[in-house]
């Protein structure tokens, strides 16, 4: 059988190579635009526009460690260990990744008086995945505790107890309370001794 011949088989089970390939290129086709809108590459900004995007984000960035800072003052101020440790844990990775944003910024600004576009680009790419690590830390730093802590239980807690009905109502330890326990010591398994 020529491969002419496997290609032309009931059912269409097996397909040629260009038929392959002729599918392919219609998925990719159909699928670009898709990849291309969640990428974010239909529309594409210009230099200027990047320079100025970053620098907004870096400014929103920095008032979120402003945010953080203030937690942390509240909660040193009203002595909540738990809350100050979780504010100043999440406070110092959102300074780290905050700095990491500035140093981008600050290379992105160098690329643009260089006139490198790509370079341009690689920088704001940098800023705007420090800004998402960001956006994440600032998050985790709100869900620290404060005025509206949902774990807290005022006055005595009501506990309910649910048992079936299949289970017997004996308690286990009843009876072992009077009974004193004489231990032997056991017999020498050694044959040597």
């Amino acid at each position: 059988m020529n491969r002419s011949a496997e290609t032309e088989k009931e059912g269409g089970a097996v397909m040629s190579r260009s038929r392959k390939l002729w599918a392919w290129l219609v998925a990719a086709a159909l699928l670009s635009p898709a990849v291309a809108s969640a990428a974010g590459l239909e529309d594409k900004l210009s230099m200027e526009q990047m320079k100025k995007t970053a620098e907004e984000m870096i400014a929103n960035m920095r008032g979120m460690r402003e945010n953080g800072e203030s937690s942390l003052r509240q909660a040193r101020a009203d002595k909540d260990v738990g809350r100050m440790d979780c504010v100043n844990e999440a406070l110092i990775a959102l300074k780290g990744v905050l700095k990491l944003g500035e140093d981008y910024l600050y290379d992105l600004q160098a690329e643009y008086k260089l006139g490198n576009a790509k370079g341009v680009e690689a920088a704001f790419q940098k800023v705007k995945l420090a800004a998402k690590k960001i956006d994440d830390l600032d998050a985790r730093l709100r869900s620290c505790g404060g005025p509206a802590e949902e774990g807290v239980v005022e006055g005595k807690p009501v506990i309910e107890r649910v048992t079936d009905s299949d289970l017997p109502n004996v308690d286990p330890l009843a009876g072992l309370e009077g009974d004193e326990l004489y231990v032997d010591q056991p017999p020498v398994a050694s044959p040597y001794e």
